[in-house]
Parts: structure tokens; sequence; C-alpha cells
């Protein structure tokens, strides 16, 4: 909470002649942590933990979370106010839109109450968020602002890591493809999605003629809320291996799935990167794969046939990235 507070400080402490710059990339905004009147930084990391364990959408989590924040949602511009405000953002969102706590909230309270509705979780949370999201929703807490004043400036997104990517590829004699920037969805049902139309590029030539490579954007998610996650691992790992599991006996696939930031879910590696030999690989170890699989513990088993993708951090997050090579 220091780093909010700090924050907070320094938007009050802004004058009407003063110019504030703020420089935003992904995990900025959630590292800001500013708990709303009557809740805890526990009440906060609860409720965030158990979004993310079901699985639910960036935009939903952060519905939530900007309505149990004092300095999110466009929060924290209000406070700069009236001094002049220059936001420099690095965007992490599948929408590719500008977001973080200078930047209007499209969502509201009732929004936020709809989210834990709709995937069960009302009585998951803490209860003080609950009530604090009712009090809001029924005026007794004021909404966030829709628009806030300030400039807003787009330094780069979830499109401009495929775009590099389709260009390096074709540099290296590949077609390249851009199936998608926005994926979503559960990492091993995204995964089946796209090792099909890999197979399919193999087999028929469509929707790339080979050698190609498939590219993909977004942010995929896992939900853990099945009693069964008890390993160690992230949505692109669990993709990485997925793709493997479906991977196996074709040789002309080699697929590589990474969070851009170099972390994926409370990981070091960043992701997996896999082909037809790597559940071969993890038999030979005794690794069952897809055991690792269901218990959602895809870190020990790619680093053990050295497929898990360590990069460090990078710096910056523009999502995650997905590249798929068919050859001939």
């Amino acid at each position: 909470m220091s780093a909010g507070d700090r924050a907070l400080a320094v938007a009050d402490a802004a004058g009407p002649d003063d110019l504030v710059f703020l420089p935003i990339t992904g995990g900025a905004s959630a590292l800001l942590a500013v708990p709303a009147d009557g809740l805890t930084l526990d009440d906060l990391a609860s409720t965030t933990a158990t979004l993310l364990n079901a699985g639910c959408r960036i935009d939903e989590i952060n519905a939530v979370r900007k309505h149990c924040s004092a300095i999110k949602g466009g929060r924290l511009a209000e406070r700069i106010a009236p001094a002049s405000a220059v936001t420099l953002v690095v965007v992490d969102e599948v929408a590719g839109e500008p977001w973080g706590p200078t930047v209007g909230d499209g969502t509201t309270f009732a929004d936020a109450l709809d989210v834990l509705a709709r995937h069960g979780l009302t009585d998951a949370v803490p209860r003080a968020v609950v009530d604090h999201l009712r009090r809001g929703r029924d005026g007794e807490v004021s909404e966030t602002p829709r628009e806030t004043a300030g400039h807003v400036v787009v330094l780069a997104g979830p499109a401009d890591a495929a775009e590099a990517a389709e260009v390096r590829a074709a540099n290296l004699g590949y077609e390249p493809l851009i199936l998608s920037t926005t994926v979503e969805g559960e990492s091993r049902e995204v995964a089946t999605c796209l090792t099909a139309v890999a197979a399919e590029a193999a087999a028929y030539g469509r929707p790339a003629e080979p050698p190609c490579v498939l590219i993909s954007g977004g942010e995929t998610t896992v939900r853990v809320g099945d009693g069964s996650g008890d390993g160690k691992g992230g949505p692109n790992q669990e993709f990485a291996l997925t793709s493997a599991l479906e991977l196996a006996g074709d040789a002309s696939v080699t697929t590589l799935a990474l969070g851009t930031d170099g972390t994926d879910g409370p990981t070091d590696a960043a992701g997996g990167l896999v082909d037809a030999t790597t559940v071969p690989r993890m038999r030979e170890r005794g690794i069952d794969a897809r055991d690792h699989l269901r218990r959602h513990d895809a870190t020990p088993a790619l680093r053990a046939v050295d497929d898990a993708v360590l990069t460090g951090p990078t710096g910056t997050n523009v999502m995650d990235l997905r590249l798929t090579l068919v050859e001939n």
C-alpha cells in the first residue's frame, strides 16, 4: 500500500500550474493498491486470487478491483486535478484500450456485483467486499468516473508483439498469419482449437500454406476452482502442455506460448516451447503429462524436459504471444 499512498500524496500536492506525467505498464496498476474505505489489503488480495482461480477474464477482474479501490478506475485522476495529467501507457488488455488509474471507467458497482454473481463467487469473496459493492450500487459510495481530464498516449499494445512476430517470420521465409490478437478463454480449450488450425494447415494448406507461422495474442485463463489446482504453472505453460499432448505424433508442428512480461502465473517461467517429442521425452522420465495438466502442474513437467521458456523479466507487458510453426 505504500506505493499507492505515495502516489495519492503526490497527486494531492499537485497544483493548477503543475504537469504530472504517469508512465503505466502491465502490472503497475494492479500493484498500486489503496483499498476503499472499509476494506483491507487482505480483502483485495483474497478477492483477486478468487477471481483468478475462477478463470475470470481480465476485464471482469478489473471491474471488481476498480470498485474496491480508492485509486483505480480514474480515481487517481480525480485527486490530481486541477493539475494537468499526461498518461503514457503500455496496454495489456485484450480490448487494446487505454487503462490505468487516470483513465475513465466504463463499468459500475452493479457490473462488479454481476461478475461475482455470474461466476458464483458472491459468497467466496470477503463479506466486506460484497457489502462495499452493494453500498456503491445503492449510491452510498461515489461511482468511478466515466470520463477523466488529461491526455492519454498509448505507447504499445498487444497487436504490436504479433505484428513484430509477423515481420520476423516473413523475413525468415515463413508465411505469417495473425489469427487474432484478442484471444481469450480457458487455456486448454484455446490450445485444442489452435492445434486443430495447425493440423489443418499441415494437411490442407489452409488457412496458411506451410512453411508458415500462425500467430495469436490476447490472454487466456486457467480455472483452478475444481479442487485439483495443487500444482505450479500458468496459462501459457498450460497452453503449451495441452498443445504438446495434442501434437504427439505430428512432427511438423512446434508451438511457443509465453507471457511478454517474462512471467507466467506465479512462476519464473515465461511459458513453454513444445513439439511432438515433448510428451515422449516426459514419458521417458516417468512424467505423466496428462496428470500434470489435470493438477495444473505444467511448470515442473516442462522444466524436466527443458521445454519451459525462461527469459527473466522483460520490463514490459503486452499480454501473451503464441507462435505455431508448421513446416512442410
